[in-house]
């Protein structure tokens, strides 16, 4: 069932999983076992998508309280799956593999 959500999503969590999925599988920081906290981290943007249009002012203060905290949440999530910048640099993953890189048989 690979690269198959472990629960249903649709509109822009979906997106979010067909867009991350590959990479982050590839990169071996998405395993099996993190799947799941992986298809909340994209309801998690879903939601964040959905009010994102939200007009701020006195008469929509609930959805703007509601993605604070959607977003606080979201990069806790986006963190452990270096999804952030910051993340993604300490972790060196933006850091370009070598052509001429050798493994450790010479090849």
């Amino acid at each position: 069932m690979a690269n198959q959500p472990p629960i249903p999503l649709s509109g822009e969590a979906l997106a979010f999983w067909k867009r991350h999925y590959s990479r982050l599988r590839i990169e071996k920081i998405l395993t099996d076992a993190d799947e799941e906290s992986f298809a909340l981290c994209a309801i998690l943007w879903g939601k964040l998508y959905e009010l994102a249009d939200t007009k701020t002012g006195d008469a929509n203060f609930r959805p703007m309280i509601q993605f604070d905290r959607l977003a606080k949440q979201y990069h806790a999530y986006a963190k452990q799956f270096g999804l952030l910048p910051r993340e993604r640099k300490q972790a060196k993953m933006d850091a370009p593999t070598p052509a001429n890189e050798k493994d450790e048989f010479g090849f």
